[in-house]
C-alpha cells in the first residue's frame, strides 16, 4: 500500500520521515555521548585506585606493578629487594 491508498499527502510523508530521522539522530547522539562520558569516569576510576594502591604501597614499603607482581619489602634494609 502506498501513502496514497492510506490517504496522506506527500507532505505528511515527508514530515514522518525528517521526524523519524531527527529522533534516531538524537538518540544515536545521545547515546555517543553517554558511552564517552563512561569512558572517560572508568579513566579516573582506575587513575584513582592506582594513585590508592601507590600511596599505600608506600607506606608498606612494598612495591606494586599495574601488571600484576607484587615484590614483598625486605625487611634488613627495608627497601624491595
Amino acid at each position: 500500500m502506498t501513502y496514497r491508498a492510506r490517504g496522506r499527502s506527500i507532505i505528511e510523508v515527508v514530515l514522518a520521515i525528517c521526524f523519524v530521522a531527527f529522533l534516531v539522530g538524537f538518540i544515536t547522539v545521545l547515546c555517543i555521548g553517554n558511552y564517552f562520558r563512561a569512558k572517560r569516569a572508568q579513566e579516573r576510576q582506575r587513575q584513582r585506585r592506582l594513585a590508592k594502591l601507590a600511596a599505600a604501597n608506600h607506606v608498606g614499603g612494598g612495591t606494586y606493578d599495574p601488571a600484576g607482581s607484587y615484590e614483598a619489602p625486605n625487611m634488613q634494609t627495608g627497601v624491595p629487594a
